[in-house]
């Protein structure tokens, strides 16, 4: 019972630090190329429209970032995550064929929704 009980607290004690590190392993430059190596795949986009799109979702990921630093609580983060959003998805439609900002609005609202995992 009492290597239960020792065996049981190391795994609480070792996925406590796992989650720690997690937190502190926050990498907004491979979230970017995550998000452009998805939306790449996915939209089926060309080199010309990755390029265009670096910096509109590098910009979005430097805004995440100060909030984080900040110690944003997180609703005021998500509300200007949102005006942030809302503006990106100007600046997309620029880029973007029809088809291509249909299937990124689906996306986006399967995300928000508990859709399918990231990569």
């Amino acid at each position: 019972m009492k290597k239960l009980i020792a065996l049981c607290a190391m795994m609480a004690m070792l996925l406590g630090l796992s989650t720690k590190a997690t937190a502190q392993d926050f990498d907004p430059k491979a979230m970017v190329q995550r998000q452009l190596d998805r939306y790449s795949t996915e939209l089926k986009l060309t080199d010309d429209q990755v390029k265009k799109l670096e910096p509109i979702i590098s910009a979005r990921m430097q805004k995440m970032t100060e909030f984080r630093q900040a110690g944003m609580e997180r609703e005021q983060m998500m509300a200007e995550m949102k005006k942030i959003n809302d503006g990106q998805l100007e600046s997309l439609k620029a880029i973007f064929s029809p088809e291509q900002l249909e299937k990124y609005i689906t996306m986006q609202s399967q995300m928000r929704q508990g859709g399918p995992p990231r990569n």
